[in-house]
């Protein structure tokens, strides 16, 4: 069974990333169990709700319109 990060990406890229780029690009979408939770401005933030709300590991936050970094617990990307 594939990680929650890497769960939550290929949820992310299936059913929203299209969407996303066109109305969110360069900010950070937080996931849990395959569903968006929230959308923020700030990794930092998004970071922080996840491990509060869901817990370390359970979550992941995918930063909008760029290629992805697999960082375990994080899928956040830079461009």
């Amino acid at each position: 069974m594939p990680d929650q990060a890497q769960a939550n990406y290929e949820v992310y890229v299936a059913r929203h990333q299209e969407e996303m780029e066109r109305e969110h690009r360069g900010k950070i979408v937080l996931m849990h169990e395959g569903e968006i939770v929230g959308i923020y401005n700030d990794d930092g933030d998004a970071y922080e709700i996840g491990c509060d709300k869901y817990g370390l590991g359970n979550f992941s936050a995918i930063l909008i319109g760029a290629n992805p970094i697999d960082l375990g617990i994080l899928a956040l990307s830079f461009d």
